[in-house]
């Protein structure tokens, strides 16, 4: 730690670590808050304010995650902390030339949770993102300051549309699975089930609501079965899962005729179950002109917006950048195989499949687990299987 070698300034070991996870999770709510709050559709009735608050908001965070990274984090070799700089470097760029903070703001909050106590830190983030929603949902039915601003097919709420709301709620529902696995009761399990019906029922946010149910089936037949997701044959088929759904992704987009979908009547009838993706991946995504860095839209309206995070990455980041985050994550299911967190794997498989309908793996509030980055960031090669990665469930 930097701190460490001004002496006037360093409290000592204990109060560090104390510090550390303080200033930690600080930043945590606020972009929680920023999330949950300041980008719903309050930004449309109180534009100023909003703007001020997600500046503050913004900046708030950064300055608390800098401090972290810079004066908080012990460093383990010399390496460490050009690594770290070359990662804010490369993702506060990509950033800027795609007009995705939140690629940015993920980098920070990975790189920042080096050596932090992840249950705690859960902790604060569920008691945030459950606040920011229930407060955002008290806004959007009783007062005009969350409008109904975005035509779309089942209500928006507050959000602008109604998968940005599932987003939030598939965030919490990760959160609470994650951090309650190895204690898990019966109100947990009902309260998971619950949340999950309300939202395929209520939103509607079919790809939130799926990979709900899988993680909920995951971890039943986990808990009856444990050897079964504890081998290298289970591990292999978990990494193979986005290098598979990556290529179908390309191959469906590619060879889906709009004009004619009835010459492949199996891909039509999956495109009309996955609510005519097809069609969007052919002109959108076939129709970009991709380039190394990137730069093309992936939100906004049917012209631009792609669902599904394995092509929207390419477009919006570039061919490097899809590169670069395609080895972060296999590299984060490799170590996580190899060290044996069962656990963890289960749960990178359904952000997986949410991932293949939706196109927010940085936004935090949608993905707890970018507090797993210190296990590629920091875990060396040839760091013992025994010692343990920074991650909540217990080992199998």
């Amino acid at each position: 730690m930097l701190i460490e070698r001004c002496k006037p300034l360093d409290p000592g070991a204990g109060r560090r670590q104390l510090w550390a996870q303080r200033v930690f999770c600080a930043a945590l709510a606020l972009l929680l808050i920023l999330s949950e709050v300041f980008s719903s559709n309050i930004q449309s009735t109180l534009p100023e304010l909003s703007h001020l608050a997600r500046l503050a908001l913004t900046g708030g965070a950064v300055a608390l995650l800098a401090g972290k990274i810079l004066l908080l984090t012990d460093y383990q070799t010399r390496w460490q902390p050009v690594l770290a700089a070359l990662v804010l470097l490369y993702t506060a760029f990509a950033a800027q030339y795609g007009d995705d903070v939140w690629f940015f703001l993920a980098a920070l909050v990975g790189l920042a949770a080096k050596d932090i106590d992840l249950r705690g830190a859960l902790r604060v983030y569920l008691t945030a993102a459950v606040a920011g929603l229930v407060f955002v949902q008290l806004l959007h039915f009783a007062t005009p300051l969350m409008p109904y601003n975005f035509y779309c097919r089942n209500w928006d709420f507050g959000y602008g549309h109604y998968n940005g709301f599932g987003a939030r709620l598939v965030g919490v529902f990760f959160a609470w699975a994650w951090l309650r696995h190895d204690r898990l009761r019966w109100f947990d399990w009902l309260g998971l089930a619950a949340l999950g019906l309300f939202t395929y029922k209520v939103p509607g946010s079919r790809g939130a609501a799926g990979a709900m149910a899988v993680l909920l089936v995951l971890f039943a037949v986990q808990r009856f079965l444990p050897r079964l997701f504890d081998n290298k044959i289970w591990y292999a088929l978990a990494m193979a899962l986005p290098v598979g759904l990556a290529a179908f992704s390309l191959y469906a987009g590619y060879v889906y005729n709009p004009e004619w979908p009835y010459e492949r009547m199996a891909l039509l009838l999956l495109s009309i179950f996955l609510s005519g993706r097809f069609e969007i991946w052919h002109n959108v995504f076939w129709g970009a002109d991709l380039s190394l860095l990137g730069g093309l839209p992936t939100d906004g309206d049917e012209h631009n917006a792609i669902d599904n995070v394995f092509l929207a990455i390419p477009m919006n980041k570039g061919y490097l950048g899809a590169v670069l985050v395609a080895a972060f994550f296999l590299l984060l299911l490799w170590r996580l195989a190899k060290h044996r967190h069962a656990t963890e794997v289960l749960c990178l498989v359904a952000l997986t499949l949410y991932l293949f309908m939706e196109n927010k793996p940085f936004l935090l509030s949608a993905n707890p687990f970018l507090l797993l980055a210190p296990c590629v960031f920091f875990a060396g090669r040839h760091m013992p299987a025994e010692e343990s990665l920074p991650v909540v469930c217990r080992r199998n």
